[in-house]
């Protein structure tokens, strides 16, 4: 079956994220958020499958023209191009910061018993009494995990945007030495002592 923008729409839609990441995206440096995804068994009932991974979102040192287009998905994200147009044009209109995202297994996929809504109960409930804050539970098809991923990733972006400019005008008022008007530009001297 070829993947298109359509069956991309689908598998967003059967994505449902259980448990997210409980803190706000690093502005500066890289993070790492574990997951663990469920969808249930193609061909046999009652049997779930499950996939235990790293989200990485690496932030650029060095922004250069044109990458503010938003989010770039790169290793375990196979069928990012199917991204709808615009899905693409409104991660542009909301100017989410360029980062680079890939997705990492960390261990070999498991096939457990029961159905999708016991395992997932029986995940979360072992997260909530390890107060596991770091590491997402989603679900989804098991033909769109990537899907699945790249929705709890956008999720934690857009989440995050917000709180990730305050502290980048923090961090430049803290270098300049002096607060940031609001209608002030930031010069090329401003961006070069963010990297001093």
């Amino acid at each position: 079956m070829e993947f298109d923008s359509e069956i991309f729409k689908k598998y967003w839609r059967e994505t449902e994220v259980i448990r997210e990441y409980q803190s706000i995206l690093f502005t500066f440096g890289d993070i790492e958020l574990p997951y663990v995804f469920a969808a249930e068994h193609n061909y046999i009932e009652d049997r779930v499958v499950v996939k235990k991974g790293v989200v990485v979102i690496k932030k650029p040192h060095i922004l250069l023209p044109g990458h503010f287009e938003g989010p770039e998905f790169k290793e375990g994200f196979d069928h990012a191009n199917a991204i709808p147009l615009e899905a693409v044009y409104l991660f542009r209109s909301m100017h989410l910061p360029y980062s680079q995202i890939a997705n990492k297994l960390t261990a070999k996929e498991e096939v457990e018993y029961g159905s999708l809504q016991d395992v997932l109960e029986r995940f979360n409930e072992e997260m909530e009494q390890r107060e596991n804050t770091d590491t997402g539970l989603v679900k989804g098809p098991l033909n769109g995990t990537d899907v699945s991923l790249t929705r709890y990733s956008i999720g934690l972006v857009i989440k995050s945007t917000p709180k990730n400019m305050e502290q980048f005008f923090e961090h430049m008022k803290k270098q300049r030495g002096w607060p940031i008007k609001p209608n002030e530009r930031i010069t090329d001297d401003d961006i070069k002592r963010l990297f001093e």
